[in-house]
């Protein structure tokens, strides 16, 4: 039984790591507008992602392995072989219970400690995609998109200090609606002193801002102006823990004794509660995996799995709006993370009972059996009025 969930459990992992990984090397794709480090770049931050992706795909896979391999059991009448023999639900439940325990570590391993790490990596990756790819996309009299602006250089030519231009322009959109437009005759692009990020020092220009209705809002003319077009605010360059999910588990907690200037207390509060409900919520996977697995019908797999991914959804759901509402220290992480923990721990053990201690035929396996009716139904009666017209 253990060898079957851990099969199907890597398998799934396996597999949702390639879809997910594929589906983001087509954005990062996008990103990266120099074509001799486009590999280089692409393989460094896929690998950087795997402990993300790893932390979404591990508790799903793991729940699915569970609810299949019961389900399996169930459908060819093996769990009925292993009942008469003496051997209760709960006696199986343990060596599970186990295996939980083993994820829960590789939980903690992941979450506590390589994701803060490889989201830090990662950024510094992207940082330095975005000042590559600034650099190399600059072409005369060419324009190019890269970091939310539209940008144009009449001239280009590569220097000792950095990207020498002339008769610039430059278009940037912000995120309340509002626009500027820089000019200059005149311009260096290159990194900041304390490799703060990319820095463009323009002369003899202008500088115009377009408000959300239309209206503009003045001109400036200048005679210099070094502007961060390309900040550190997700570069490498900076200090690691700006960003709370930066952290481990240990630094957290000390954040939490001691609150920095920068995250806000609420936001350490928030992840660091929002990432011990997600660690301990390997423990409750079994719990609510089995009785799903084994309280429909006997031939009917389709609908356990539907059912079990649902609750997946709305459990991740909870614990999303949980944390939100604690970072914006709207409410108490006890009241908003670990109260649908607990809600969700006495409904799987309650589920658990009736499939474990009770004799076939009671209200839960009834009520699947009815569900499951009444959606065969609707779907057979929707094929056959598809059919009739």
């Amino acid at each position: 039984m253990l060898r079957q969930i851990t099969t199907t459990t890597l398998v799934m992992v396996a597999l949702g790591l390639v879809i997910l990984l594929i589906e983001r090397m087509l954005r990062l794709l996008d990103l990266v507008a120099n074509p001799d480090r486009i590999f280089s770049y692409v393989g460094q931050m896929l690998v950087l992602l795997i402990p993300h992706f790893l932390g979404v795909a591990l508790p799903a896979a793991f729940f699915f392995g569970i609810l299949l391999t019961f389900n399996r059991l169930k459908r060819d009448n093996e769990m009925e072989v292993a009942l008469t023999s003496g051997r209760g639900l709960h006696e199986m439940l343990r060596p599970v219970m186990a295996m939980a325990f083993v994820m829960l570590a590789i939980a903690v391993l992941n979450s506590g400690f390589l994701q803060p790490f490889a989201r830090y990596a990662y950024r510094s990756v992207k940082f330095a995609v975005a000042h590559a790819t600034l650099s190399a996309a600059v072409r005369d009299g060419t324009f190019i998109h890269v970091s939310g602006m539209t940008f144009l250089a009449e001239n280009a030519q590569i220097g000792e200090d950095g990207l020498y231009l002339s008769k610039i322009f430059v278009y940037e959109e912000k995120p309340n609606g509002s626009a500027f437009m820089t000019t200059g005759k005149q311009g260096l692009l290159r990194q900041g002193e304390d490799d703060s990020g990319s820095i463009l020092s323009l002369l003899d220009g202008m500088r115009a801002e377009i408000r959300p209705d239309g209206s503009g809002a003045g001109i400036v003319s200048f005679a210099g102006f070094d502007w961060p077009i390309i900040d550190s605010g997700d570069g490498r360059f900076r200090t690691r823990g700006r960003d709370e999910r930066e952290l481990t588990l240990p630094e957290l907690w000390l954040a939490l004794l001691n609150p920095p200037e920068r995250p806000r207390p609420a936001e350490i509060r928030g992840e660091f509660h929002g990432r011990l409900v997600l660690i301990v919520s390997m423990l409750l996977l079994p719990l609510l995996a089995v009785p799903l697995a084994l309280g429909g019908g006997p031939r009917r797999q389709t609908f356990s799995i539907i059912l079990g991914l649902l609750v997946l959804i709305v459990y991740q759901k909870l614990l999303t709006f949980g944390e939100a509402m604690t970072s914006r220290n709207m409410a108490s992480p006890w009241l908003a993370l670990w109260g649908p923990f607990v809600v969700f721990l006495v409904g799987g053990l309650l589920l658990f009972r009736q499939v474990a201690f009770r004799v076939p035929g009671d209200r839960f396996a009834q009520w699947m059996s009815s569900v499951e009716d009444l959606v065969a139904r609707v779907f057979r009666d929707r094929d056959k009025e598809g059919g009739a017209a």
